[in-house]
């Protein structure tokens, strides 16, 4: 536990140090990295929307760049394939660690505990339910699923699947946006585009409340 616990301090202290954080971040230098970096942009992108992941940086400038550069189809299937493998290391790094460690850092956070109960009232109807509605940080989940008693390989490919429909979307409308710019067009399939994730998300809260999600936990989560 402890060698796991250096190694993810190390990969922090190093993706800060060599300024990969502020790689991420920045839109426009990203875009010409990964460009610049030919047939191993492919690698280079995938590694780092990993490593981002691992570091607990939101993904979504990633997922936007992936559109503009790779198109929507092959950019879709790497971004998936990305946030799937780092959902997957982050899930299995909460387990390598070890629940009585990391219990000390974020047992006593309202995302644990609500996951916790939420997994221990639902099982996977729950995953299902946190994946498709925002209701916390994405890559806290990945960490704090390890933790529950949930299985790796349901989790992994529960992520995947709901993860799919948000980062296509994504990386559709960036292309488009990259591709023809401003236009009534794109104005007509952005609005669609928001209609299908709201209606996603109003399908997958009737889901839940058919298959009996538990509403206390849906209370913390959402504050309200």
């Amino acid at each position: 536990m402890l060698i796991a616990a250096a190694f993810l301090c190390a990969l922090t202290g190093v993706f800060h140090y060599l300024g990969l954080a502020d790689l991420i971040t920045n839109f426009h230098h990203l875009q010409d990295v990964i460009r610049q970096s030919g047939i191993f942009g492919y690698a280079l992108y995938t590694l780092l929307f990993i490593v981002a992941a691992l570091c607990l940086i939101p993904g979504s400038i990633l997922v936007i760049v992936g559109g503009i550069l790779f198109g929507p189809l092959a950019g879709t299937l790497i971004s998936l394939f990305a946030a799937t493998v780092a959902s997957a290391l982050s899930f299995l790094l909460a387990r390598w660690l070890g629940r009585e460690l990391l219990l000390k850092y974020v047992g006593h956070t309202a995302t644990f505990q609500a996951i916790e109960k939420g997994i221990a009232h639902s099982g996977t109807d729950f995953l299902i339910l946190t994946r498709l509605v925002p209701l916390f940080p994405y890559n806290i989940q990945n960490y704090a699923y390890g933790l529950t008693a949930i299985s790796f390989w349901p989790f992994t490919f529960i992520s995947a699947v709901t993860t799919l429909p948000g980062i296509f979307i994504y990386t559709l409308m960036s292309h488009e946006l990259a591709s023809e710019g401003i236009t009534l067009m794109f104005i007509a399939k952005l609005s669609v585009a928001g209609i299908v994730l709201f209606a996603l998300v109003q399908v997958a809260k009737t889901w839940a409340r058919y298959k009996h999600v538990n509403p206390s936990v849906n209370h913390e989560l959402t504050g309200k």
